[in-house]
């Protein structure tokens, strides 16, 4: 597996944690979200960085109690046609103000490059041989028709103050 770099940000490197498995001391671990929901304080007391796996089906409200505990958060795609992930990421980074790393894994495709990284992403696992196609689908667009996830301004919103600044400019020179 490849990883494709949206933000440019320093991505994160952890050990997918297995069900039956304690962190050892100041490891970096992913874990699904439903361990550990059910894991206590201590859980994130003797890891490291701890990060969640969580389906595109979670509620966002789940990760509430724990976004400020969070170093990343993993989404893991189940198919390139499920689009909740996106809303996923959006959420976790207006309504739960996450900072931290969000990366995409599953089948996503080229296209949804410039989506993932306007939705929050910052991370994407793709096969090797994709992760060409996915930085050349990352240069494709420079302007959007859509504010992203962090207030980017639209196309239609440059258009209308442009043309509410030249309206000012020409009720001054009249």
């Amino acid at each position: 597996m490849a990883l494709v770099n949206l933000t440019g940000i320093e991505p994160g490197t952890w050990e997918n944690l297995a069900d039956d498995t304690a962190p050892e001391e100041g490891a970096s671990v992913a874990v699904p979200l439903k361990r550990i929901e059910s894991e206590g304080e201590d859980f994130f007391a003797s890891a490291g960085k701890v990060g969640v796996i969580v389906p595109t089906d979670a509620a966002y409200t789940s990760l509430a109690p724990l976004a400020n505990k969070l170093a990343f958060v993993v989404i893991d795609f189940p198919a390139f046609g499920d689009g909740r992930g996106f809303s996923l990421a959006v959420r976790l980074r207006k309504d739960l103000g996450f900072k931290g790393e969000i990366r995409a894994t599953g089948p996503v495709i080229p296209d949804q490059a410039l989506f993932l990284k306007r939705a929050g992403f910052d991370t994407l696992d793709v096969s090797d041989e994709r992760k060409v196609a996915f930085e050349k689908a990352l240069e494709r667009f420079d302007a959007f028709y859509q504010s992203d996830f962090g207030g980017e301004l639209s196309v239609a919103h440059l258009r209308h103050s442009k043309s509410a600044a030249n309206k000012d400019e020409e009720r001054k020179a009249s």
